[in-house]
């Protein structure tokens, strides 16, 4: 398949990104609900075909239906983070690092204030999954820790779209704030056997995977 064609969109604090390929493209992520006016201007005329939502937490999914109702396309994720969708704050996040402790107080008070319009996913994303059908050469990859329904996206040109299982905040590393640490360390170490060439998290900038961490080695 053509190569697919990235398009970086940033929302504040949040990444989105705009998959491109020979017949349509597809959303990753679609960042607070006041970001609906530039995303829609930014991506109305890329034949966008499916949003995809790497996890459940209101900054990266608080314009997606405002979106998938102006598109008119369908919205994907894990339904292991279904419950995310009604109540942001209904599981707990922990951290083990000085600048996690510090991201997960900003993360609450995030979550907390993020009011979302109601979202309907329509496709259950599983493991594996190929997106060729929605026009990109990419498949789905299961990433729990972060939250238990944290997913990826990789592409057949080793582009690794990991959402929050990975950050790029002072320095790359896996997730500093999470649901669980050893499901966490699990898709680091997924992340890092994949093959991919670079990496792009929701929050921070790409990075070639060489430069990937653990969280907490020494420095955060």
């Amino acid at each position: 398949m053509q190569e697919v064609l990235i398009t970086h969109i940033r929302c504040g604090i949040a990444n989105c990104y705009l998959l491109t390929g020979g017949s349509g493209s597809v959303l990753i992520d679609a960042c607070g609900r006041s970001d609906v006016p530039d995303l829609y201007k930014k991506v109305k005329d890329q034949n966008v075909r499916l949003i995809v939502l790497t996890h459940g937490h209101p900054d990266h999914i608080g314009a997606t239906a405002e979106l998938a109702k102006r598109l008119c396309v369908p919205v994907a994720m894990s339904e292991q983070d279904a419950e995310l969708l009604k109540n942001p704050v209904s599981r707990a996040l922990y951290a083990h690092t000085v600048c996690g402790k510090l991201l997960k107080l900003a993360t609450k008070s995030i979550m907390g204030k993020g009011k979302c319009a109601s979202i309907r996913p329509d496709i259950w994303l599983r493991d594996g999954q190929s997106l060729k059908e929605y026009g990109i050469n990419a498949k789905v990859a299961v990433l729990p820790g972060h939250t238990r329904g944290s997913i990826g996206i990789v592409t057949g040109d080793g582009d690794f779209f990991v959402g929050d299982a990975a950050f790029n905040i002072l320095r790359p590393s896996g997730s500093l704030v999470y649901e669980n640490l050893a499901q966490m360390e699990q898709s680091l170490d997924v992340i890092l056997r994949s093959g991919a060439k670079m990496l792009y998290p929701g929050h921070g900038k790409p990075f070639p995977i060489e430069k990937l961490t653990h969280p907490g080695d020494g420095r955060l």
